[in-house]
């Protein structure tokens, strides 16, 4: 439901019109509010992009592996991203399959105690905060947001933003704040895997000695 009509239209009684009973047949199965059954889809969505016996001898190929699934399975349910990290909810055990492959990677890079926490947060942050804004919610169809978009931008003044006009060309529709398609429609493939390789070479140069 939330794959044909997006998460905002998605409810607890258009759930139980699909499985044609009522609403407090679902009661039981989760703690009845709208926010605990997307928790749990959130959890069940990540729960097994990477197993255990998958982790790579460089612990930098593990985290490329992971991440590079963890984005493919967000971009199969492009609607269901703004629930990553909107949500308190969304976290806890179910996450904890790919928490424990991020922190086995991090050990072995070195890091233990608060850096690798914070480590954790950096990498976390940065690709989750990444993927969600890629595939941010596009606006409804029919309204006015692409004809006004474009027709802003190619109002620009050239002598007051020389740099955003010269560049307009190369970044319409390919980068952040410039675009009126999300990345399930324009994918920033080149963004991601320079963000990637940019947060496990900082974590490399920051780590303390590595486990041999």
């Amino acid at each position: 439901l939330i794959d044909q009509n997006g998460l905002e239209e998605f409810s607890i009684r258009a759930l139980a019109r699909s499985l044609k009973v009522f609403p407090t047949a679902l009661y039981c199965h989760f703690g009845g509010a709208k926010a605990d059954l997307i928790a749990d889809v959130s959890g069940r969505l990540l729960a097994n992009l990477m197993r255990r016996d998958e982790i790579q001898p460089d612990w930098q190929d593990t985290l490329r592996l992971l991440f590079r699934r963890f984005r493919k399975r967000l971009h199969q349910h492009p609607n269901f991203a703004p629930a990553f990290g909107a949500q308190i909810r969304s976290n806890g055990a179910p996450n904890a399959p790919w928490v424990e492959i991020v922190l086995t990677a991090l050990t072995t890079a070195g890091y233990s105690g608060k850096p690798l926490v914070d480590a954790f947060n950096a990498l976390l942050g940065g690709v989750e905060g990444f993927i969600t804004m890629e595939l941010a919610t596009m606006p409804p169809k029919g309204s006015d947001f692409v004809s006004d978009f474009q027709s802003g931008l190619r109002g620009l003044d050239a002598e007051s933003y020389p740099l955003t006009v010269r560049h307009l060309p190369d970044m319409l529709n390919r980068s952040f704040v410039l675009r009126w398609k999300n990345g399930a429609h324009a994918p920033l493939d080149g963004g991601f895997e320079f963000l990637l390789e940019a947060l496990l070479a900082s974590i490399k140069a920051r780590a303390p000695q590595a486990i041999s």
